[in-house]
């Protein structure tokens, strides 16, 4: 019974197929103080992010995340944040979904994926901002 409450919930939430979408000012072609528009979806369980920078969807990136595996996979939230995990000033992109976390980089005016590298301090960052 709570399965099918906690799926009904998540359908009023994020609909089908699961959608979530969020404003941020992350710095992309935002001169005219729009902020960028985010849509973040599970498309049978392949995660996808569109960007529309500084709201403009001329100039939209699409981003793809991970592969979600799974009973049910299609039917996960996935939801995004925005904060500065590697101290340049600029907000990365948490992808959240199933419990994990996903990082994409803000660089160069659009997001990449983590470089190994990059993946201990980004993971402490990530501690930090969970407590």
């Amino acid at each position: 019974a709570l399965g099918w409450f906690n799926t009904t919930l998540d359908d009023f939430r994020y609909g089908r197929p699961r959608t979530f979408q969020i404003d941020a000012p992350v710095g992309h072609n935002e001169q005219n103080g729009v902020k960028s528009h985010f849509i973040a979806m599970n498309l049978n369980g392949h995660v996808e992010i569109i960007e529309f920078p500084g709201g403009d969807a001329t100039h939209a990136h699409v981003y793809i995340g991970p592969q979600l595996y799974g009973s049910n996979n299609n039917l996960v939230p996935v939801t995004l944040s925005f904060a500065d995990l590697n101290g340049d000033q600029k907000p990365d992109m948490i992808v959240t979904f199933q419990g994990s976390r996903t990082v994409f980089i803000n660089d160069q005016g659009t997001f990449r994926a983590l470089q190994p590298g990059e993946r201990q301090q980004v993971e402490q960052a990530l501690q930090h901002i969970s407590q």
